[in-house]
């Protein structure tokens, strides 16, 4: 048992503003979740097999899905814990191997996260540069190619955080288990596996997929579902680029104390405030990327248009 210091003022205003944030993520999450389903039943069965069969849709469910995962989680390993100690004056705490595989799982559906989004910038990438295989990845085998490629970097990745470098544990100051600042593997290994690479290679896909929309002359069909795709490729870039600013208090902080072998007291605080307000704007930013769920959630009476 870890016997921690009360939270500060500051401490419990950033907590009390992640923990909300985060419910509603959560409550967002499940709302359009519930429309989705809603839209489905009420609709008949070609329909239904439109919407099943069509890969963009279930991508974009399945990051939909993490979303809540990762809000429950969050809820379960940091906010109930932060609630123990702000208001219920609970400052025990046990640094268990359960308390640090929770850290762990959060950790690795952070990083699924991420790469579900890479998944769906790479589905659209093959469909534009390799359209004679489009069939191939409209298919249920595909779905689950994507979906384990994209739990492999998410948890095979965070593995060696977990295990290897132990740089997941009960913090001095905060009542729950993640990964130390304090631990370079925290601090280079973990952003390269759960923003770099994901990002580059969204920036990769977009790149190709502007060059062809651009140089090459492709039959009008072909041209228009393309020039859908780059655009839905740049929405994400640009929910990207605005979490990421959302998230530079966290990296100056970082900047101005880790130099000086000074770890902020408030540093994972600010740390999950901008983990869960990226939430919000990842649930409310989804529909917009792709155009299939923004015709279901936008229309109330009929059921989404399904593009060839």
């Amino acid at each position: 048992m870890t016997i921690l210091p009360p939270s500060t003022f500051i401490q419990q205003i950033l907590e009390l503003i992640s923990t909300i944030a985060n419910l509603l993520t959560l409550l967002i999450s499940l709302y359009l979740l519930c429309v989705v389903i809603y839209y489905f039943i009420h609709s008949n069965s070609i329909r239904r097999r439109q919407i099943v069969q069509d890969m963009s849709i279930r991508l974009s469910l399945n990051t939909h899905c993490l979303l809540i995962i990762r809000s429950i989680l969050q809820f379960i390993d940091i906010d109930l814990n932060t609630i123990k100690r702000n208001y219920l004056s609970i400052q025990e705490f046990e640094n268990s191997f359960i308390c640090r595989f929770r850290g762990y799982l959060l950790l690795s559906i952070h990083n699924c996260l991420y790469w579900s989004y890479t998944i769906q910038a790479v589905f659209r990438f093959i469909r534009v540069i390799f359209p004679n295989y489009i069939s191939l990845c409209q298919s249920t085998i595909s779905f689950c190619i994507f979906i384990s490629i994209q739990f492999f970097f998410g948890f095979i990745c965070m593995f060696p955080i977990f295990i290897g470098f132990n740089a997941i544990y009960l913090l001095l100051n905060e009542p729950y288990c993640t990964a130390s600042y304090n631990k370079l593997a925290s601090l280079t290994y973990m952003p390269i596996f759960a923003f770099v690479l994901p990002l580059s290679t969204i920036a990769i896909c977009y790149l190709c997929i502007a060059w062809k929309t651009r140089h090459i002359t492709i039959i009008r069909p072909y041209q228009h579902r393309n020039r859908r795709d780059f655009l839905v490729i740049r929405r994400m870039i640009l929910i990207i680029t605005a979490i990421s600013m959302v998230s530079l208090p966290l990296l100056i902080d970082l900047f101005i104390h880790l130099p000086k072998g000074y770890i902020d007291p408030y540093m994972n605080s600010i740390g999950w405030v901008s983990s869960s307000i990226n939430a919000v704007i990842l649930v409310i930013g989804l529909p917009f990327i792709n155009p299939k769920l923004y015709e279901l959630f936008k229309r109330k009476t009929n059921m989404i248009h399904v593009q060839g």
